[in-house]
């Protein structure tokens, strides 16, 4: 059916003129109207389920009115309480959250922008998956937190709206970023809010099953956001392999966009302690924004150090500059409130740093000749190694707890809940004060089997959900409309773009709507054949005759044969 579907439409293109196609073309006037379509439907079933479901966390509701009998003078006195509750919770909350929205927009949003053709399409989206999954993660991780309110015996289920919901729904909207940044340039804006719905649910379950059976401790999410957003999305684009994705010159970057980048990477390295301390509190936050600011600074150094050593030229690169020097968030991110020391800390981030320079060098281009992986912003080695790295170093950091190497004293129940004993009996006074309820009563050995058993179930839920989600996505491709590969990295097909820009100057009569298989070569021969058909009956002028029935026969047998 491909066959022919490809065949049926080289004959139509073959017979039109050139500046007839978006005129003619009335399928792709259809086909564009499926994305915005899928949105507007998408936005009602979310009007109705946040009417039906979702609502305010108790800080967040309306203060009762006057106060005219001893009963509702006691309602306004705990609302006063409520209310100085409500301004503590901002006071303390919000900044956390702030920073790490202006990573999710900002951050990553300028970091995308290294592709030279690639700008609008980099920002945009970014935008767009931003929303979009900031307001279906709070649908699909508040049908998980449904368990939750089953074992506390609710009487009627509702999503429960606070700071630190929103915290969590910005999280998994950083999963699906990175996801996005394998697959950049290579798909279309449906197949990428495909891509995102279905990433949010296996999200959210590889989170639920952390934090109701496994227990293990990941502050800065490290294992549950970046290992596993890279992993996904080098399935998914696994899935969507295309063997000339990397053949074009588009994927260069140009000294504008590189600076733009880099202003991504700049904002991300200040706000990164705030990304990997909003989870944690007392102490152990105290000591998540330490272990992070020096991590970040033994990337930093460790990126220079190893550009310039496996450089030819013994010259730096901007692109291990503009992701490698990030790579210690994520290695950090696990142990970030351990109690692991300065100096574990700069070790950590040096490590996560120089693995991330190593992998742009020896393992990307391993990856895509052997196994066919095309990481577009080389998500594997900034998200994805370091990552990895970091839940080792939550194994070792967990069995060491509170041993004679390493002394926790009250703050090891804050760090690792499941180590509290199972009986609040058991615990100090001092302890209950802290926030400290019964855990599982596990060992520092155990503890650190939980802490692989995350590591291991993130990656296969992350693969085995990413190769899920790629059939699908490339099914949407085949069945409605996917990115040719003459169009990867450019912003043209689906954005107005000025004059001036190198997309428009290059490729004057494509039109994305008539792009058949591949698409891009095929296209380019027909118009080929257009030019020079009409070039030879420039030059012949009199002489030569009018094509017959029989050259037009020819030239759409030879289109036929290099479809099959």
């Amino acid at each position: 059916l491909a066959r022919i579907d490809c065949f049926c439409r080289t004959v139509i293109v073959s017979t039109m003129p050139a500046d007839s196609y978006s005129a003619r073309d009335v399928c792709g006037r259809v086909k564009g109207l499926v994305f915005p379509s899928f949105l507007l439907v998408f936005e009602v079933a979310i009007l109705v389920v946040f009417g039906l479901l979702v609502e305010y966390d108790e800080p967040a509701k309306a203060l009762p009115g006057q106060a005219n009998s001893s009963a509702t003078q006691q309602l306004a006195l705990n609302a006063d309480v409520g209310s100085l509750e409500s301004s503590n919770i901002v006071q303390a909350s919000y900044p956390f959250f702030q920073d790490i929205h202006f990573m999710v927009f900002v951050g990553f949003g300028f970091l995308v922008t290294l592709v030279r053709r690639y700008g609008y399409s980099g920002v945009g989206y970014n935008l767009l998956l931003g929303a979009f999954c900031i307001q279906w993660a709070t649908v699909v991780m508040g049908l998980f937190s449904f368990i939750q309110q089953a074992q506390d015996g609710a009487e009627s289920y509702k999503i429960v709206v606070s700071l630190k919901s929103m915290v969590q729904y910005d999280f998994s909207t950083v999963a699906v970023l990175v996801t996005f940044g394998a697959v950049l340039g290579k798909t279309t804006p449906l197949q990428l809010i495909i891509m995102a719905l279905l990433e949010v649910i296996f999200y959210s379950a590889n989170q639920t099953l952390n934090s109701h059976i496994l227990e293990a401790a990941d502050v800065g999410r490290s294992l549950l956001i970046h290992t596993f957003g890279a992993y996904f999305g080098l399935s998914v684009s696994l899935i969507l392999y295309k063997k000339r994705a990397f053949e074009e010159d588009k994927t260069s970057s140009t000294h504008r966009s590189d600076l733009f980048a880099m202003l991504g990477t700049l904002f991300l390295w200040i706000f990164w302690p705030s990304f990997n301390g909003a989870l944690a509190s007392g102490n152990a936050q105290y000591r998540a924004v330490i272990n992070t600011y020096y991590a970040m600074t033994g990337s930093v150094l460790a990126s220079f150090v190893f550009s310039a050593f496996l450089s030819k030229e013994h010259k730096f690169n901007m692109i291990h500059i503009q992701h490698a020097t990030l790579a210690g968030g994520v290695g950090i991110g696990a142990v970030a409130d351990m109690i692991i020391q300065p100096w574990g800390a700069l070790f950590i981030g040096a490590c996560s740093g120089a693995i991330a320079v190593i992998g742009y060098r020896a393992i990307t281009p391993l990856l895509r000749k052997y196994l066919y992986l095309q990481d577009s912003c080389g998500v594997h080695n900034f998200h994805g190694l370091p990552g990895v790295l970091s839940g080792i170093a939550s194994i070792v950091a967990a069995a060491v707890a509170d041993t004679h190497l390493v002394s926790y004293e009250n703050s090891l129940y804050v760090v690792f809940p499941a180590r509290a004993p199972s009986s609040s009996s058991e615990l100090t006074t001092e302890q209950q004060l802290l926030g400290i309820g019964p855990g599982q009563g596990r060992s520092s050995g155990t503890q650190a089997l939980f802490q692989l058993a995350l590591l291991a179930n993130t990656l296969i839920t992350a693969i085995i959900g990413g190769v899920i989600t790629g059939v699908v996505v490339l099914l949407f491709g085949y069945l409605l409309e996917s990115v040719p590969v003459g169009h990867f990295f450019d912003d043209f097909p689906y954005w107005k773009v000025p004059d001036d820009v190198d997309n428009k100057a290059s490729l004057p009569e494509t039109n994305p709507a008539i792009d058949i298989s591949d698409g891009f070569p095929m296209k380019e021969y027909v118009l080929e054949n257009k030019r020079r058909d009409s070039s030879e009956d420039e030059s012949d002028d009199d002489e030569s005759e009018p094509q017959g029935d029989d050259d037009k026969s020819l030239k759409v047998v030879n289109v036929e044969v290099q479809v099959l």
